[in-house]
């Protein structure tokens, strides 16, 4: 019987201690995932912001990269006064024009390139990014000022 017995505590005190320390890692991984998840939630989100907001956006602050993501025939067209022709297709090449250290103010024709390229440019870690919803078509339909090819 003292047999049986000794052999119980010997199988069963690993068991209990790995038991333990699985139990432990357990915790840990969760503690760490949620706070991996906390900072997600930290990092800049894309700002979703109207033509008037991006006017005063510009009009306002000093430090920003207004960014053009249309085609060069588009920005040809008109575009606005002091805008970087990044066009969507060649932005990934060209990161490394855009300082980071800025705000940056992205727009196309209508929104939906801009909203694009603003995911692209956060998974790149650009920091303070602004979508402008509608686009130049807004912009000018709101009586901005543009400039145009002659």
């Amino acid at each position: 019987m003292n047999l049986k017995n000794n052999l119980r505590k010997i199988i069963l005190l690993p068991a209990a201690i790995l038991l333990f320390l699985c139990t432990v890692v357990g915790i840990l991984s969760f503690k760490e995932l949620h706070a991996k998840e906390g900072g997600v939630k930290t990092q800049t989100e894309v700002k979703n912001i109207s033509t008037t907001q991006a006017k005063e956006l510009i009009d306002r602050e000093q430090d920003v990269f207004i960014l053009d993501v249309r085609t060069l025939e588009e920005y040809n067209e008109a575009h606005i006064k002091d805008a970087n022709l990044i066009p969507i297709q060649e932005l990934e090449q060209n990161i490394n024009k855009i300082p980071k250290d800025k705000k940056v103010v992205v727009y196309c024709a209508r929104g939906k390139r801009s909203a694009n390229a603003c995911v692209m440019l956060k998974d790149k870690g650009l920091k303070e990014l602004y979508n402008v919803e509608g686009g130049i078509k807004q912009w000018k339909s709101e009586g901005y000022p543009v400039d145009e090819k002659p």
